[in-house]
């Protein structure tokens, strides 16, 4: 439960930005693929190349200037891929150890698939949003294999885990960022992604079994449902988010949905009544998560509010 807390608050998850105290909107650069010229007034010149990685027969560049970033991967000297954005952007090539996350070497088979891959990360310059991850897959094609949406998360990153030793990606749901009111108002929740291979070329699901957590004891669970009925006798919509729905959205991934239904109960009438959101309006949101086509099947019990919420804002 002190994670789920943790992760409430949202702020530790954008640290390294040091721009959590602002309420900035992000910035969204244009993206484009198709071939730039030269000159120093485009994103890919030559001048403003910022790193440079060869991978086997690759060789993956990003670019940086007042005008954009631009990304290429070159085989045997011709550009073979080539994404541009606008705007305050930047690619980070591989993935380098820092304070937080763990170094992959560039090659490592991060999928499972025994092929060689590559990460490259990007960041669009707002505050806290937005961040992307795209895999490459090397060999026996080059292709870009997935990409991650990473929303606000600036901590998501690859991982070993477990016995197995294979890869899992950490990251975190932001559906419901600024909801009910703002942003570190909101709940969100850690998930754990593995590659599954599958008819369709596979892709990035939730590990469930990788977030199981245990129960709260029962000191943290009445500590955090008297704390959730002090924000609704106060009806205070800017607490509630944390306070209520955090703790249910953390339980609903860790493997508990039955103890989040019986948070909400226990919450009482008055946590659902106007001007706060609704178990319905929780569960309408929850379904436009990336992660609900393999979250949805998971949850026991769900309530009739729930089960008749239709997807929506």
């Amino acid at each position: 439960m002190a994670d789920a807390a943790k992760r409430s608050a949202q702020w530790p998850r954008c640290r390294r930005l040091g721009l959590c105290a602002l309420l900035c909107l992000a910035a969204h650069p244009r993206l484009y693929a198709q071939v730039l010229g030269s000159g120093s007034n485009q994103p890919c010149a030559a001048a403003d190349l910022a790193d440079s990685v060869r991978v086997d027969r690759y060789v993956f560049r990003s670019y940086e200037s007042g005008n954009g970033a631009c990304l290429e991967v070159l085989r045997a000297g011709k550009v073979i891929f080539r994404r541009a954005g606008d705007g305050v952007m930047r690619y980070t090539l591989g993935q380098p150890a820092d304070h937080d996350n763990p170094a992959v070497p560039n090659g490592a088979d991060v999928t499972g698939r025994g092929r060689s891959d590559m990460i490259v990360s990007s960041w669009t310059g707002g505050a806290h949003c937005c961040f992307t991850h795209l895999v490459f897959e090397l060999e026996p094609a080059f292709q870009l294999l997935a990409t991650l949406e990473d929303a606000h998360d600036d901590l998501a990153h690859f991982a070993r885990l477990g016995s197995d030793k294979r890869y899992y990606y950490f990251t975190a749901d932001w559906t419901f960022a600024y909801w009910p009111s703002c942003f570190a108002c909101s709940p969100s929740a850690a998930v754990i992604l593995r590659f599954v291979d599958d008819g369709h070329g596979g892709g990035f699901h939730l590990a469930l079994d990788r977030m199981q957590k245990p129960a709260p004891t029962p000191a943290e669970w009445s500590r955090d449902l008297r704390t959730a009925r002090k924000s609704a006798s106060l009806g205070d919509i800017d607490s509630i988010g944390t306070t209520l729905w955090s703790p249910v959205l953390n339980w609903l991934y860790d493997g508990h949905s039955d103890l989040a239904w019986k948070f909400v109960e226990e919450a009482g009438p008055g946590a659902q009544q106007k001007p706060l959101p609704t178990l319905q309006d929780f569960c309408r949101l929850l379904q436009r998560s990336a992660y609900w086509p393999d979250l949805g099947p998971s949850l026991r019990n769900a309530p009739p509010a729930c089960v008749n919420a239709a997807p929506g804002k």
